[in-house]
């Protein structure tokens, strides 16, 4: 589940003060039996600002003194001072949408062995959303995720902590987005595999209701699915 502690967010469920909509939010996690939630407290949206360090902690900091239930929790952020906050307060989960460029990120994953997703980032892109241009999509996003896999075991991560995620929507056109959900099961192997569609664009042009993709991306044997919270 997709919790948003930021007061704007792409699909307009930020939660940053609003202590009676994330109560409620927890709530329905709960009567739902969804265990996992991913934390993020910083917007990601096309065209976002950057949040200063110490706003980010203090979000996670208003996350922290509202959250109830026992959920298990993982940190959406790519600053390595926000990740030790969230591990130290027994988040098992290091969630980079930046694909863990951020050698003192690392560190924060193997000081605390953590699991950690790794989103991918196309290695040429300048920033998170510079649409890239792809001549077999799947297949250059498959060898991007093996090889940064490979620099994370080689650096310390243990293989057995690692997820990976192909970043849709993330620096790539829809139809990128569209070919790798679809073929969702050419990335499932030894490393399981996150996938997060929910509210974004691309999924219109898949012709598909969101209970036939998550089905789709279940049979195709995706480990977790990222969805946002309707309660």
């Amino acid at each position: 589940g997709i919790v948003n502690i930021t007061p704007d967010s792409f699909s307009g469920d930020g939660l940053f003060k609003k202590e009676n909509k994330l109560s409620k939010l927890l709530d329905f996690a709960e009567r739902n039996n969804i265990s996992n939630l991913d934390i993020g407290c910083a917007s990601s949206k096309p065209g976002y600002e950057n949040v200063s360090t110490q706003e980010e902690l203090n979000r996670l900091n208003y996350f922290l003194s509202n959250v109830n239930g026992n959920f298990s929790l993982s940190i959406d952020t790519s600053n390595p001072i926000v990740a030790e906050l969230a591990l130290k307060n027994n988040f098992k989960i290091l969630n980079d949408i930046n694909g863990f460029q951020d050698e003192e990120l690392i560190t924060k994953a193997i000081e605390y062995q953590c699991n950690v997703i790794i989103v991918h980032r196309h290695p040429e892109s300048k920033h998170l959303h510079e649409k890239m241009n792809f001549r077999n999509n799947v297949k250059e996003v498959l060898e991007h995720l093996e090889q940064k896999v490979t620099q994370l075991i080689d650096k310390g991560i243990n293989k057995q902590n690692i997820f990976i995620d192909p970043g849709l929507g993330f620096g790539k056109f829809e139809q990128d987005s569209v070919d790798l959900l679809m073929n969702i099961k050419d990335l499932v192997d030894e490393i399981p595999v996150v996938v997060g569609y929910s509210r974004k664009k691309f999924i219109q042009k898949t012709e598909m209701n969101n209970k036939e993709i998550f089905e789709h991306c279940i049979n195709s044997g995706v480990a977790f699915v990222r969805l946002h919270l309707t309660n």
